[in-house]
């Protein structure tokens, strides 16, 4: 893969169809359209991929990615002219959800010089054929239009939780509502569900957000189609039904993940990894707990002690990736509490990240206590394992109902009010009793938790095939490539 800002590196690909792909800045958005421009240029696409200068190192290599052509594309991230911290280039990197407007504002200046590279490739005889970009980066339609290419919206949500916003939006389900905790109908909708306020995926707010939540809206509406990382056979009636609404072609190509999981050479050099395969290595089959909640949860230490206790009631093994506010309060939390010399090998506490996709995939592991973030729940579904459910903000409380009511994978932990994204919620949304009863009951090996597990089962069966030779998501993507080729071969006989 290369990286570099000139026409170089795409000249002489005049015939390949050439996919500028745009993520949100965040690893959560980034890791998802990596893989997308991966399968891309292996089926022979030029793929440019655009990131910004501190973004760049953060970009996973995986097997084979000196193979491909992939071209990155660091553009200048503007801090400054946004009145951003220097450093701000991604999500995770705010100190907080104040800052989340400036940032939407630093991604939208990078128009200018992202569309005068793609005129510098034009020139050079690889112009774009179509611009691909995260859901939350409207700015890229006027982009579009001013390259003359059609820009698909790839969305980071799964068809359900992404329709049913949609109708929650159109519908403005909330409009007189004054109770925030009153369940609403989401109007529309191919089965029944209610969602209130406290709830929604509004609940990601700070200055701005509503209007930036539109834009993103009336974005997506003129786009000429939605990219999902799901696979069809997963929400078959909610992938018809969304298409049905909008009238545009709704491409399923996931899990996208499936087809670049980490090299076992790769994984061996994270320490992280090897202390986590060491410790489940000694552990039975299908006998451990995995408690994560993302890349930008930030849990209270209150909080994090009912999580602990919790655990430790369950008397089960566990592995917990914690990611406190305040690191320094949680560990001297830990130390006077005792809790690791408590559970001993029963237990192994990671600080910040842990090797998920790894642990997830090891047969030790039983089953997920999650946030619902659309990865995870993905990649939860792809290693055949049921899930204990917390969502936290944004579309979560959305994706536990497709878990737990529609799939019917997951159980809830029962959390009723968000946790504030960036915000470190001063009331606890769950108690240690919640965590013990939802951890006892996802690994039940009674009759009930032997269904869930078999049909988490056939749901990673049916999420290998959707991505084998042939399968469905495997078909879209050949598809998507011919409706792009198609448009690029229309574009040049009318010039």
């Amino acid at each position: 893969m290369s990286s570099g800002s000139g026409a170089a590196a795409v000249a002489g690909a005049e015939t390949a169809p050439h996919f500028v792909l745009v993520p949100m800045m965040a690893a959560g958005h980034a890791g998802p359209m990596l893989d997308m421009a991966r399968a891309l240029a292996r089926r022979g696409a030029l793929v440019t991929f655009v990131t910004t200068t501190l973004n760049l190192p953060r970009l996973g290599r995986g097997p084979g990615d000196d193979a491909i052509p992939i071209r990155f594309l660091p553009l200048r991230f503007p801090c400054a002219e946004a009145g951003l911290p220097e450093g701000c280039e991604s999500l995770d990197a705010l100190p907080g959800p104040s800052l989340l407007g400036r940032f939407n504002d630093a991604c939208a200046m990078l128009r200018a010089p992202l569309v005068a590279c793609l005129r510098g490739d034009a020139a050079a005889g690889a112009p774009a054929s179509c611009v691909v970009a995260d859901a939350c980066h409207p700015w890229t339609g006027g982009a579009a239009r001013e390259l003359g290419v059609p820009r698909l919206a790839f969305d980071g949500f799964c068809a359900f939780s992404s329709f049913c916003m949609r109708q929650m939006n159109v519908h403005r389900i909330f409009d007189g509502v004054d109770d925030d905790r009153r369940p609403v109908r989401v109007p529309g909708f191919p089965i029944d569900v209610e969602i209130s306020r406290a709830r929604s995926p509004g609940n990601f707010t700070g200055p701005g957000m509503k209007e930036f939540g539109e834009e993103i809206m009336a974005e997506s509406a003129r786009a000429d189609g939605l990219v999902v990382n799901s696979f069809a056979e997963l929400e078959p009636r909610f992938v018809d039904a969304y298409e049905a609404a909008i009238g545009k072609k709704v491409w399923t190509i996931g899990p996208l993940f499936l087809n670049t999981m980490p090299s076992a050479a790769a994984t061996a050099e994270d320490a992280a990894a090897v202390r986590c395969a060491n410790w489940l290595e000694s552990k039975k089959p299908r006998s451990v707990v995995f408690v994560s909640f993302g890349s930008l949860v930030r849990s209270s230490v209150p909080q994090l002690a009912e999580i602990a206790h919790g655990l430790e009631a369950s008397n089960r093994p566990f592995i917990w990736a914690v990611k406190p506010g305040n690191l320094a309060e949680f560990e001297w939390w830990l130390s006077g509490d005792g809790f690791e010399s408590r559970v001993g090998e029963m237990g192994l506490v990671i600080r910040d990240s842990a090797p998920q996709r790894a642990i997830l995939s090891h047969p030790a592991t039983g089953a997920f206590v999650t946030h619902c973030g659309w990865n995870s729940v993905l990649e939860c579904v792809a290693a055949g394992l049921p899930m204990a459910t917390w969502p936290h903000f944004a579309e979560q409380f959305v994706n536990e109902k497709l878990v737990v009511d529609v799939l019917r994978v997951g159980v809830p932990v029962g959390v009723k009010d968000a946790t504030p994204w960036g915000v470190e919620a001063a009331a606890l949304v769950a108690m240690r009793e919640d965590v013990a009863r939802a951890v006892a009951e996802v690994m039940d090996g009674g009759e009930e938790g032997s269904a869930r597990r078999a049909r988490a089962a056939e749901l990673s069966r049916k999420a290998r095939d959707a991505v084998a030779r042939g399968g469905s998501s495997d078909r879209n993507m050949a598809l998507l490539m011919e409706h792009v080729e198609r448009k690029k071969t229309t574009a040049s006989e009318e010039q």
